[in-house]
């Protein structure tokens, strides 16, 4: 999973993220979820804190903020409670 912070009055680009991520990184390298935060949280040396985000995983139940998964065929989709739930029954691997 990626924690990103998107700056001010800017959207995700489902399309053109997917299209860089493929480009740039190896198939076992991609991120198969991305979750947008508002604030990334730090510690004093600015560290990004992982703890929190370990906890709350991808389960779009818990996690309010938007969260998107890579499906290999179209790219990066809104995370959605089936979704997890295929995921988690063992119906798709991940």
């Amino acid at each position: 999973m990626a924690a990103l912070k998107l700056r001010d009055n800017m959207d995700f680009d489902c399309k053109a993220t997917h299209q860089h991520v493929k480009s740039f990184l190896p198939s076992y390298a991609r991120p198969r979820f991305i979750r947008i935060q508002t604030s990334l949280d730090v510690t004093g040396t600015y560290k990004q804190t992982k703890g929190k985000l370990v906890e709350e995983g991808f389960d779009p139940a818990i996690i309010k903020e938007p969260l998107f998964f890579l499906d290999d065929s179209k790219g990066y989709i809104p995370m959605t409670q089936d979704i997890y739930n295929s995921i988690a029954e063992g119906k798709l691997r991940l």
